[in-house]
């Protein structure tokens, strides 16, 4: 749908609906059975119930003589955001340089993440729940289903209230090529949220051994991984447009799914 206005300046504005879609996926060639999200919710005891919810999980098991992998499990993420929204811009001229300004509106965004976790073969039987190796694979699930990740994404996403592009830099005017320069600065703050769960990842196996060290302190060790602390370690670049919300009691009390915080 396409509406014409003006702006005070005589302007033209355009606003268009339109669809981005956003993909960021680990993706593994994968053999043997899988058991699929709604045979492993029946097998699940309820400590991990929560944790199932949250996304889509599915039980790969392959054979390690066939498929040899120096780490026995692995737990993979697929996230597919996709956003509906208005934008409006104008071109203006400064010392004789052309500058579009576009100003995004997101009407309504669409999450949906899924994990798969790659368990050697043997593993495939109902005690596979009480394995050390499953609770290690389920922590880093944990960690890419925290609900603060999407909270973090959708605030990013809202902040891009203002784009600036000298026309140099543009091209040809189109909707073709504002909707690229949109698409570009929702896909920047997508790839940072995701690379913070990659970072996130890749310290709880630094703190568990790859789970063969107990975490001391669990709760604390899940709740510090979105914080403002955690962020600045990371090197988060869309700190400053989030860091209200880093405060916010919801964000803060949001609820944690280890399966050790069962309860809490």
């Amino acid at each position: 749908h396409r509406f014409m206005t003006y702006c005070p300046q005589g302007r033209p504005v355009i606003r268009l609906h339109i669809f981005f879609c956003a993909f960021a996926t680990v993706t593994l060639a994968l053999f043997g059975r899988t058991l699929h999200c709604a045979e492993s919710h029946r097998q699940a005891p309820p400590q991990f119930k929560a944790l199932l919810n949250a996304s889509d999980i599915e039980f790969d098991f392959y054979d390690p003589a066939i498929e040899p992998d120096r780490y026995p499990g692995r737990a993979l993420f697929s996230l597919d955001v996709r956003t509906r929204f208005l934008y409006e811009y104008q071109v203006v001229r400064r010392r004789a340089r052309r500058y579009v300004i576009i100003q995004p509106k997101i009407q309504k965004i669409q999450w949906k993440l899924k994990h798969t976790i790659r368990l050697p073969e043997s593993y495939d039987d109902p005690t596979m729940w009480d394995t050390v190796l499953l609770l290690h694979e389920l922590d880093h699930v944990a960690i890419s289903s925290d609900p603060r990740l999407r909270i973090l994404l959708e605030r990013a996403l809202f902040s891009v209230k203002r784009i600036e592009r000298p026309m140099t830099q543009v091209g040809a005017l189109n909707e073709a090529a504002i909707q690229k320069i949109i698409n570009d600065e929702f896909i920047k703050r997508r790839d940072a949220v995701v690379e913070l769960a990659t970072k996130n990842y890749k310290l709880l196996d630094k703190v568990s051994a790859h789970g063969a060290r107990n975490i001391p302190n669990r709760d604390a060790f899940f709740r510090k991984l979105y914080s403002k602390e955690s962020l600045d370690e990371a090197g988060f670049p869309y700190l400053g447009e989030v860091v209200d919300l880093l405060n916010d009691k919801k964000y803060e009390k949001a609820k944690l799914l280890h399966h050790s915080s069962i309860g809490k």
